[in-house]
């Protein structure tokens, strides 16, 4: 049994960041139905396919890593009866997450006061760029504008080159944990209180909350985070990425570690006490150890590198590939890469939940679902719909996609 077995999620968000949230809960065992629309959820299903893919057989890589573990329902909310069936299964269900923009949530009446009428202990959650409140409540954006506008891009980067975005869609993780995190404290409270209530989360402050430090920089002393590459803004010659013979390597001597490893390089004079005072005596300090650990790294093997170091204690890793990463025995231990059966692709070889509960361990009971696969499941099983009314449904276009009890 999962952590959050009993708990019914209607999912109706589309893209990244939402439906990571969902599948955090849906991981912990909620049962999440996924109330898909025609035009948003096939765009979903096929942006960021792999390339090469042929035409017949594309899947986005974005959705079948973000869409584990629910069922899906296919229903165009444009139209009464298929909103009329949506408030069915939100009366039932003691969460709504929803990242709709401002113009959509109110052309379909979808809000969170609908979601109250129906039921008062609901959970409704939202994920929008800006926020639901503020001067820009109404803006839309996506991952890449919260991070320039949280200034996350202003940080990352060459010194003498332009702001880089993340390699990954940052902004939309962290937005979709917030937003995780603040429908299990709404869920706790409501257990103890019987009252529901509104989780507004953007994708612009989880960028803010994680910048690290500087913020706290420029409150005390007016500083502004420079773009340092892949070293520390604090100039730390020894933790950053350095050229090995075969690749590159990560080195992250910092602390104790620093002095180590600068007696593991034979110059232990380097390691002891504080950087030079001076700034000019302090770049030179700074200039002679990044040469010292580059030229000695580049002489070695990521593995001798490894060898070398590790016994010293020293933090150190390759810069590994995707191939490498998902083949990384740690991992493997962990349960971090799991396999399972496509009914299209065939075994999928992926990443898993990082959350480990001892007494309700996390699992894939579900891949991701064929857009209406579970249509009759939802609206016969558990809404106690009969053949005809389903029949009628897909007359009317409300219901779409697969439906077993059309066929």
């Amino acid at each position: 049994m999962g952590a959050l077995d009993g708990v019914r999620v209607i999912d109706l968000s589309q893209m990244i960041g939402a439906p990571y949230c969902t599948q955090v809960l849906a991981d912990l065992g909620a049962d999440v139905i996924k109330v898909e629309e025609p035009t948003t959820a096939l765009m979903t299903r096929v942006a960021l396919s792999p390339p090469g893919v042929e035409d017949s057989r594309r899947f986005s890589g974005a959705w079948l890593s973000t869409n584990r573990n629910k069922r899906s329902v296919t229903l165009d909310l444009h139209l009464p009866e298929a909103r009329e069936v949506l408030a069915d299964l939100v009366a039932i269900s003691d969460v709504v997450v929803e990242n709709f923009g401002s113009r959509a949530r109110r052309s379909l009446g979808i809000t969170e006061a609908w979601g109250f009428a129906l039921r008062s202990d609901l959970v409704w959650a939202s994920l929008t760029c800006y926020g639901r409140s503020g001067p820009d409540a109404e803006r839309d954006g996506w991952d890449l504008t919260a991070q320039a506008r949280g200034g996350l891009l202003d940080m990352t980067g060459d010194p003498d080159g332009p702001p880089i975005k993340t390699g990954n869609s940052s902004a939309d993780y962290l937005g979709g944990l917030h937003l995780a995190v603040g429908i299990l404290a709404a869920l706790y409270q409501r257990a103890a209180t019987g009252k529901g209530q509104v989780v507004d989360v953007s994708l612009l402050e989880p960028v803010v909350a994680c910048l690290d430090g500087f913020p706290m920089w420029h409150a005390i002393a007016g500083v502004l985070p420079q773009r340092s590459g892949n070293f520390h803004p604090a100039k730390l010659p020894a933790y950053s990425v350095f050229p090995a013979s075969d690749g590159f390597v990560v080195i992250a001597a910092a602390g104790p570690s620093f002095t180590r490893l600068m007696t593991l390089l034979g110059r232990p004079e380097l390691g002891t006490g504080l950087p030079p005072a001076g700034e000019e005596e302090r770049q030179l300090w700074f200039d002679e150890i990044v040469h010292l650990v580059r030229s000695w790294a580049a002489a070695r093997t990521r593995e001798e590198i490894r060898a070398a170091i590790d016994e010293g204690g020293v933090p150190n890793e390759p810069v590994r590939n995707l191939a490498e990463v998902l083949s990384d025995p740690q991992l493997e231990a962990r349960g971090a890469i799991v396999e399972y059966e496509h009914p299209t692709l065939g075994t999928v070889r992926t990443v898993g939940s990082p959350l480990h509960l001892s007494a309700s361990p996390v699992e894939v009971r579900h891949v991701p679902p064929a857009a209406g696969e579970h249509n009759e499941e939802v609206l016969s099983h558990l809404l106690g719909y009969d053949e005809e009314r389903v029949r009628s449904l897909v007359a009317s276009g409300a219901l779409w996609g697969r439906s077993d009890a059309s066929s």
